[in-house]
């Protein structure tokens, strides 16, 4: 299974509440990441949707990224080709 293959059909065909949306995603590092486990939440708030991610920067990073290239190809689609 592809993992970035997975986050970019979540963010291409998500429920029509994610699509009408904007989606933001933020990172916490906390101090002590033995006390305070990795975790993600996900809050969706009236116009936007906001994915959480604590003491994993890798996640985030993989989230970003996937999001970034999600938004290349939706500007690629709607820019007219001569």
């Amino acid at each position: 299974m592809n993992i970035f293959k997975t986050f970019e059909t979540f963010l291409t065909e998500p429920l029509s509440v994610l699509k009408s949306g904007i989606i933001q995603i933020v990172s916490i590092q906390t101090g002590n990441i033995f006390a305070n486990k990795p975790s993600v939440d996900v809050t969706m708030f009236k116009d936007k949707t906001q994915i959480t991610v604590v003491n994993n920067e890798k996640l985030y990073n993989l989230l970003s990224l996937v999001k970034h290239r999600q938004e290349q190809k939706e500007t690629e689609n709607e820019t007219p080709k001569c």
